[in-house]
């Protein structure tokens, strides 16, 4: 590695009336490890936010009340400085020195957040600066065109996140097929140290191309427009992705919670309906019976007036047979012997009877009536219990129905409202973004245009020596390490990635791709440091032993092998001066914890560390 580099020192965060949470670094071996959900990844994110990623931080519940980053560097002078950069993004301060966690400090230099070629204004510049690397360019097409080299170009190389490390495609490129030469020419910088600023761009036919060039001109300025305003709104794709899926599964679930509770309500009002009919049924039914008691007393009462008229009636004929004789009442003759039935129009005797006779048919009508007063009143006492029933039924119903003009449901409303305007504004914020990747492919087929006129350099490759001991390096790294056919490594130009025993490196599971691209990025930086290249310094990565603890499958797992302890025993060893920051969810082995800088998240506010942030933020 050559003699100017840089290397990590602290990182902290700090907000008003917030406990700050501050975590060192130290030349040599630092492994940060521990629980899930402990702010692992975050810690990664944040520390290439602060080496200029335009990416923002997320908006975890942690980082609540944090206004602002620090990350404290040592450069290969001996010289120390900080860097501060709103939590929001934007453009950075600069301070002498490691900065104590206090957040009123004495104005600083202010540094850009984009790249200015030669300029140190910057943070890539500054960065670039101290590695003597300020003015070096990148070629970017096949017709010699450069750009700048930003210290960008070299952070994907040394920061190295989880998605990133198992990855089946190289670890040098990004996949974008447009910056594939200029991704490929930084790698060709720090393996050689020679940059592209030699190359002259081909000759083009200056009539042919005018008005392509003014268009794209044009496009270059649309392009820039939209990424100003991705800035300036801090918008992240992968973000509003993951957002916009989030936000479609609350308003699947919030819509289903109102489509329930209006069917819900539909079926209330459908219950309201048929009770209201029951109770009508029951009240009309109710108020027959009243009205039939009613006139059965009255009836009852009748029959009674009937009865004591019968008995008036048998009682005056039966005391016709207990006194003297006198005048017949109905004829006026004597009541003797010369008296006869036949001449009399009237029978005491058969009045008596018939009297009688009449009583007892009353009495069976009244008997009747009292079996059908009975009856109605039997009736009636179980209406009464299935009226109330009815009345109760009817009463929720109509508390369930009034719940749809409770401040609850309104404040479903409301959050649905709420949830359909925020995912119309990612909508628009993705919008963007796919605006501009038409914009690039009608400004790339432009840039195409009329390739037949322009002569073609031919592209810059890496000689064969450079690229054997590149890979001479990956191999002694991964045969240290034990790791599982590990002989005849070498470069594969076409896939700008290596292959092992054989084997394509991408095309290994998921957890020897991690390892290996330890491997690859470690290597990149010893290589340096052995040829006394330029390189960064320092190595971040995320999970590279990924195959312990969370292999594809038997072909991919390293579990019951001596790999670990080989990894860190190979990095202590040999990388002391350097600086390697490790972060895992598995620790290290006991027996190297003094040899390491070592930070365990324990996710227990009782023990240890709790997590990048404190327990208040939890």
């Amino acid at each position: 590695m050559s003699k100017d580099f840089i290397q990590l020192r602290k990182l902290s965060f700090l907000g008003p009336g917030k406990e700050s949470t501050t975590l060192n670094f130290e030349t040599g071996l630092n492994v940060v490890c521990g629980a899930s959900d402990t702010g692992k990844s975050f810690l990664i994110e944040a520390i290439d936010f602060m080496l200029g990623g335009t990416k923002g931080l997320r908006d975890i519940p942690e980082r609540i009340g944090y206004d602002r980053v620090r990350l404290g560097l040592r450069t290969s002078n001996e010289e120390t400085f900080t860097f501060e950069r709103s939590s929001e993004g934007g453009g950075f301060n600069l301070y002498e020195g490691i900065l104590e966690d206090q957040i009123q400090i004495d104005s600083g230099e202010r540094l850009k957040p984009k790249h200015g070629h030669g300029s140190t204004d910057n943070l890539s510049g500054w960065l670039l600066s101290n590695m003597e690397l300020l003015e070096k360019r990148l070629r970017k097409n096949a017709q010699g065109d450069t750009r700048s080299l930003s210290f960008r170009d070299l952070a994907r190389l040394v920061v190295v996140d989880e998605s990133e490390i198992i990855k089946n495609t190289s670890p040098f490129l990004t996949g974008n097929p447009v910056s594939k030469t200029a991704e490929y020419s930084a790698l060709k910088l720090l393996l050689t140290g020679s940059d592209d600023s030699a190359i002259v761009p081909a000759e083009r036919d200056e009539k042919k191309i005018v008005g392509t060039e003014a268009k794209i001109e044009l496009l270059e300025q649309m392009i820039a427009d939209l990424n100003d305003e991705i800035e300036n709104k801090n918008f992240d794709e992968g973000e509003l992705n993951e957002q916009l899926g989030r936000l479609l599964s609350s308003i699947d679930r919030k819509r289903e919670e109102m489509t329930s509770f209006q069917s819900n309500l539909n079926e209330s009002f459908t219950q309201r309906r048929e009770l209201l009919g029951f109770k009508e049924e029951i009240k009309n039914r109710l108020s027959e019976i009243d009205e039939m008691l009613e006139r059965f007393d009255l009836l009852r009462k009748h029959y009674l007036i009937d009865i004591e008229r019968l008995k008036g009636v048998e009682e005056t004929g039966s005391l016709f047979v207990h006194y003297e004789k006198v005048p017949c009442p109905l004829c006026g003759s004597l009541t003797d012997g010369d008296h006869n039935d036949d001449e009399c129009d009237g029978n005491v005797e058969g009045v008596v009877l018939a009297a009688k006779m009449e009583i007892e048919k009353i009495n069976a009508l009244i008997l009747d009536l009292e079996i059908t007063v009975g009856e109605l009143d039997l009736e009636k006492e179980a209406l009464l219990p299935e009226l109330n029933d009815l009345e109760e039924r009817y009463s929720a119903v109509e508390g369930k129905i009034r719940e749809a003009a409770s401040p609850n449901f309104q404040n479903s409303q409301r959050e649905y409202s709420a949830l359909m305007e925020k995912n119309n504004e990612v909508i628009l914020g993705l919008d963007i973004y796919i605006r501009l990747e038409k914009l690039e492919l009608r400004r790339d087929g432009l840039s195409n245009v009329g390739e037949s006129d322009v002569e073609e350099i031919k592209t810059a490759k890496l000689s064969k020596m450079t690229l054997n001991g590149f890979s001479k390096v990956v191999e002694n790294i991964l045969t240290e390490w034990d790791f599982p056919g590990s002989s005849d490594v070498y470069f594969d130009e076409s896939e700008k990635d290596f292959v092992i025993s054989g084997k394509p490196r991408g095309s290994r599971g998921k957890g020897l791709r991690a390892i290996t691209h330890a491997a690859v990025t470690i290597g990149l930086m010893e290589y340096c440091k052995d040829n006394s290249l330029p390189h960064p310094g320092f190595v971040v990565l995320d999970s590279p032993l990924l195959a312990y603890y969370k292999p594809e499958g038997d072909d991919d797992s390293l579990i019951g092998s001596n790999l670990k302890d080989k990894f860190y025993s190979y990095i202590i060893e040999n990388h002391a001066d350097s600086q390697i920051i490790i972060v895992e969810n598995e620790h290290p082995p006991e027996l190297y914890e003094n040899s390491i800088n070592l930070h365990i998240f324990t996710k227990n506010p009782q023990e240890g560390r709790l997590g990048l942030f404190p327990v208040e933020n939890r």
